[in-house]
């Protein structure tokens, strides 16, 4: 392949995109006039010598519309590819990409259709040259020069360097350089002079390229020494690449840093610093205090593209030496990771369900294609126990954090068209990687339905709730302080066992500096009752127990039991303890009791009634959860709760309860704030009502 660094001198040779052009005679199939058969074009010259990886620009016309464009690649035989343009994706200049070509004849057929059927084919021959040039010598002064070999010569000295090469189909021009600037250059072979004047390490390149860009390179240092008198002179290092494999390198490198120590110098360190294509310096991994240390770079570490080395050798009487930058192409080509992550494998889903699917990406950055007009690129398949797809949802992927990227795709298999069976869930995507070639992604999951009376009991987070729709994935999160607390609704014909509340973290969307346990963080609620009934939790008070929940992202899952079956909900949140997180702005932090109207009577109650209230305002619309506890000091269970979905801005947070009963009352509120996701639990002091003496 071409090397990028090289492209500018592969640029000016005469190269395989000639001005020539050939135009197959077309083949009409199809009825109709003439002039109303659709037309097809290419800059692709005739016969042409091409590189392994080819861009053909197609022009397409009809004096109608061009609604299909197929082609194939080297049709009958083992190496058949093929593909189309669908009607949606045609453009009057269409460009089709083949890489990783294999060496030798090709031929490419391309087929135009129109919208009345008509089509015109046209065939193209092309030969593909991928074998990269060979150096058959390469000499400094007579002696041969391996790759990444070192060589020592006299400052002035003669310095000789004769390169010839050659190619199996095109011939080779050959380059030297130092840096950037090019020093010498012949077609087939060149000899220049490498002698110097002054001191120090020079890295030379050799580049062999052939008339299709293919590019050898072979890299060598010159060790330019001075004669010193009087004092000790700095280091010299070398730097050499053992690793025999052609670049661009995968895997392990393995690079010797010889530290080339004056016999009166204390050697100190050597070190090998890398730095990658992005910028990031790397010069604490490979370190050593020998004279001389071989280093395995695991250059997955690092992104694909140029990676750059430079030697340090340093002694202990502060004397510093190093080698001119050496930049090798890396590249460890993966595909990212399609993942499916709820439901779980072998889960039963007794009603609608989201299905949660996430893309990783490894060393490589990638896009992914759509699949639609509207912009999807992730498919969800259903296959039933035959392995016939029953039915697709089509959903579009949206960026959680660097090189992630989640979809939520709604699911109903519950319904008369299907039975309660097993059933595989198979989502896909494709991407195109940064190199230009394409993968199919992919994962499957299986599951079942199950429709019948054993059902498993309902469950709602009422509080906190969704502020905006999770389905336009929008990632914003209700928020839990010290001073928060949640409210669920579950309900079972056979009774629920008990509730489960866990914070779980994942590391593909934790902030900064958060940690994510092994296990979630789990409370358990037992309940033991049946029918309809609500719960409150005063989740806030235990965040700073043990075990302590972290400040940051989590998804809240809660989970119903009732002995058997189990129904989990999942909520995203964020755990703050900032201040600005704790409070409902415009509200105060406490609720009171007020207006309490006393009756003295004789056989009267005492308090007639009283208001419970959130002194202000809302500044913003709130969701508002009100909870009634008469005669109990249980938080967990209210007497009666309301839930008001959305007061206006400027709501005054209050209840004035009227008394028929001696007993003790009390009123809390749970508010969200549905602009910020704010949750905040405001408990209300408690009064007793008694009866007067008669």
């Amino acid at each position: 392949m071409p090397h990028a660094a090289l492209r500018t001198l592969a640029l000016t040779l005469p190269l395989l995109l000639a001005a020539c052009s050939s135009v197959p005679t077309p083949t009409d199939t199809a009825g109709g006039g003439r002039d109303s058969r659709p037309q097809v074009s290419t800059t692709l010259p005739k016969d042409a010598l091409l590189a392994p990886d080819v861009e053909v620009k197609l022009k397409v016309s009809d004096d109608d519309r061009v609604t299909r464009v197929q082609w194939s690649l080297d049709e009958g035989t083992a190496r058949l590819r093929s593909g189309e343009f669908g009607e949606g994706q045609i453009k009057s200049d269409l460009t089709l990409s083949l890489g990783g070509l294999a060496g030798g004849a090709h031929t490419l057929k391309v087929t135009v259709t129109d919208s009345a059927g008509q089509t015109t084919t046209q065939t193209y021959a092309f030969t593909v040259d991928a074998v990269v040039p060979g150096f058959t010598a390469l000499t400094l002064n007579g002696t041969a020069v391996a790759e990444g070999g070192t060589a020592d010569l006299a400052v002035g000295a003669a310095a000789t360097l004769a390169v010839t090469a050659a190619d199996d189909l095109s011939g080779a021009t050959v380059y030297v350089l130092r840096g950037t600037e090019v020093l010498a250059q012949g077609s087939g072979s060149v000899t220049t002079d490498l002698a110097a004047s002054a001191a120090g390490n020079v890295e030379y390149k050799v580049v062999a390229v052939d008339a299709v860009g293919n590019t050898a390179v072979r890299t060598f240092t010159v060790n330019y020494r001075a004669t010193t008198s009087g004092k000790t002179p700095a280091p010299t290092p070398v730097l050499t690449i053992n690793t025999a494999n052609t670049p661009p390198y995968s895997g392990s490198l393995s690079v010797t840093v010889a530290g080339n120590y004056d016999a009166t110098s204390t050697v100190d360190r050597i070190i090998l610093e890398v730095t990658d294509a992005n910028g990031n310096v790397d010069n604490t991994t490979y370190v050593s205090n020998a004279p001389t240390a071989t280093f395995s770079v695991d250059t997955s570490k690092y992104v694909d593209g140029n990676l750059t080395l430079r030697a340090i050798a340093l002694t202990k009487e502060g004397l510093r030496g190093e080698t001119v930058t050496r930049t090798v192409q890396i590249r460890n080509v993966s595909a990212p990771t399609l993942t499916i992550l709820s439901p779980d494998t072998n889960a039963t889903l007794t009603g609608p369900a989201t299905v949660r699917v996430q893309l990783r990406q490894g060393n490589t950055p990638f896009t992914l294609q759509p699949l639609d007009s509207a912009g999807s690129d992730v498919r969800l398949s259903v296959r039933d126990f035959r392995g016939q797809i029953v039915k697709t949802v089509l959903g579009k992927a949206q960026k959680v954090s660097d090189g992630v990227y989640e979809a939520y795709l709604p699911l109903d298999l519950i319904g008369p068209d299907f039975s309660s069976n097993a059933y595989t869930l198979e989502v896909s995507a494709a991407a195109t990687l940064s190199d230009g070639s394409a993968r199919t992604l992919g994962s499957a999951v299986q599951i079942s339905t199950q429709v019948s009376d054993n059902k498993p009991p309902a469950l709602s987070v009422l509080m906190p709730a969704y502020i905006v729709d999770p389905y336009t994935n929008a990632n914003v999160r209700g928020i839990l302080s010290r001073n928060s607390a949640m409210m669920l609704q579950a309900s079972d014909d056979n009774g629920v066992s008990s509730l489960r509340v866990d914070f779980v973290c994942d590391d593909a969307t934790k902030l900064a500096g958060q940690e994510c346990p092994r296990a979630p963080y789990s409370y358990n609620v037992p309940v033991g009752e049946a029918g309809i009934f609500f719960r409150v939790f005063e989740i806030g008070a235990l965040l700073d127990a043990q075990p302590y929940v972290q400040n940051g992202n989590y998804t809240l899952r809660v989970t119903a039991y009732d002995g058997r079956n189990a129904n989990i909900q999942e909520f995203p949140v964020r755990v703050s303890r900032a201040a600005v997180d704790s409070d409902i702005a415009n509200l105060a932090s406490q609720s009171t009791v007020d207006n309490v109207i006393y009756d003295s009577r004789p056989g009267e109650l005492n308090i007639v009634s009283a208001r419970w209230i959130v002194p202000g305002t809302t500044a913003n619309p709130v969701r508002v959860a009100t909870l009634a506890y008469d005669n109990t000091l249980n938080v967990l269970i209210p007497s009666r709760q309301r839930i008001d979905p959305v007061l206006p801005a400027g709501t005054s947070i209050q209840v004035t309860q009227g008394f028929s009963e001696p007993g003790s009352y009390r009123i809390d509120y749970i508010v969200e704030d549905l602009v910020t996701g704010v949750t905040r639990y405001y408990q209300g002091g408690i009064i007793v009502v008694k009866k007067n003496a008669s």
